[in-house]
């Protein structure tokens, strides 16, 4: 083998850990290397197709010795897709360890914090458990797409969606779409929500429930008392949506006053009883228009500009966020001046949520608790909630 400072060398590498975003971690020569695929106790055989100082990145090409965490029964071809079973052939309970792990290394070495993280899961739902997915179509096949490239490969049924989406899937390959579609499937109906970027009528012939961005009215069904409206955001699980709601509403407590930021469709407010009075914001007007319908006057449109004013409007018995991967940095500097009793921070990125919380402690808020949730299993993705409260050394 030629050195591993070459790009497109071949290398043995002992996978000795997993990152964020899944790949796996080990040591050549004294050179991090990451290697989608990998797991941890793998020893592999790899290709160099990046360098960077001490770093590089590897493509799979064998696993030479299998690490005990590795079943190779339960690889699929969902392993050919970027999308779905990349964490298919790793094992519980220590695929739910390493996740657990990903969040409390990510607030400790981006975030300066330590934090004693519990994990919890709903292992009858590791499986068939998905219920809204983007298949993405190139007019003759439509699928996932094959890592690192937009080629589209269609697979067969998935293991981790739902029955209900991959008959959905199997009705929609021969209408020949191109483009992108996002299908949400209602786990108790037979009501599908399908969402394309421009119109099909072969599409809306089978699916009534279809909409594109040029819809003023768009189809909603309504799930566990939450409205599910059609292009919206909503958990990839809706029948996992029942543990982070669960998880939520035990933070929250018995709260008089909430603000709901990034409050999307109502989603972790709108089961909270008469006595709380809820105040919720986000950008998407659709999304707010359906909570409203359940929660009339409680939700508002609005940007970060307006969740900053909100933020300063009032005491709060808790404030609640939950924004996109990219965080809530613009909202950090009014959160740390808030006067609240606790804020409830719900994040799918560890990365920018330890990035905030680093932020919060310096305002002097603590990370009281820390849970990881896998609502993503047999993929590397992960759920968090962090409950922060006043730090009483800061105020004494």
């Amino acid at each position: 083998m030629t050195s591993p400072q070459e790009s497109g060398s071949d290398i043995e590498v002992s996978v000795t850990a997993v990152a964020y975003g899944g790949d796996g971690v080990g040591r050549v020569e004294g050179v991090v290397c990451f290697v989608p695929g990998a797991l941890p106790g793998d020893v592999v055989r790899a290709r160099v197709y990046r360098r960077v100082k001490n770093t590089m990145w590897a493509r799979l090409l064998e696993v030479l010795v299998p690490a005990p965490c590795r079943d190779s029964g339960g690889e699929c071809a969902g392993r050919a897709c970027a999308a779905a079973c990349a964490w298919r052939a790793f094992t519980y309970p220590e695929q739910g360890t390493w996740k657990r792990r990903i969040v409390e290394e990510s607030v400790k070495r981006i975030g300066g914090l330590s934090a004693s993280v519990a994990l919890v899961e709903t292992p009858s739902l590791r499986l068939g458990y998905r219920t809204r997915a983007i298949f993405h179509g190139d007019g003759a096949a439509l699928g996932y797409y094959a890592p690192r490239t937009h080629d589209v490969i269609s697979l067969p049924p998935c293991p981790l969606n739902h029955p209900r989406l991959n008959d959905a899937l199997e009705q929609l390959r021969p209408l020949g779409i191109r483009g992108h579609v996002q299908v949400t499937v209602n786990p108790d109906t037979d009501e599908t929500l399908v969402w394309l970027r421009k119109p099909m009528s072969a599409v809306r012939a089978v699916f009534p429930l279809t909409n594109t961005p040029a819809d003023d009215d768009r189809a909603q069904f309504e799930f566990d008392g939450v409205p599910i409206v059609n292009g919206t955001f909503s958990q990839a699980s809706l029948l996992l949506n029942r543990l982070l709601r669960a998880e939520t509403d035990k933070r929250i407590g018995n709260a008089d006053s909430l603000l709901d930021l990034y409050c999307g469709n109502g989603n972790l407010s709108l089961g909270q009883g008469a006595q709380t009075s809820v105040l919720g914001i986000d950008e998407d007007a659709a999304a707010v228009a359906a909570a409203n319908q359940q929660g009339p006057g409680a939700y508002r449109r609005g940007d970060e500009r307006a969740m900053v004013k909100a933020i300063a409007r009032q005491p709060w018995d808790v404030i609640l966020l939950d924004p996109p991967r990219t965080g809530a940095k613009a909202l950090v500097p009014a959160l740390t001046n808030a006067e609240a009793g606790r804020i409830v921070y719900v994040s799918c990125n560890p990365t920018t949520f330890a990035r905030d919380a680093a932020g919060l402690a310096a305002g002097g808020w603590a990370l009281t608790s820390l849970a990881a949730l896998d609502m993503f299993p047999h993929t590397p993705h992960v759920e968090s909630i962090g409950v922060f409260e006043r730090d009483r050394k800061e105020c004494m």
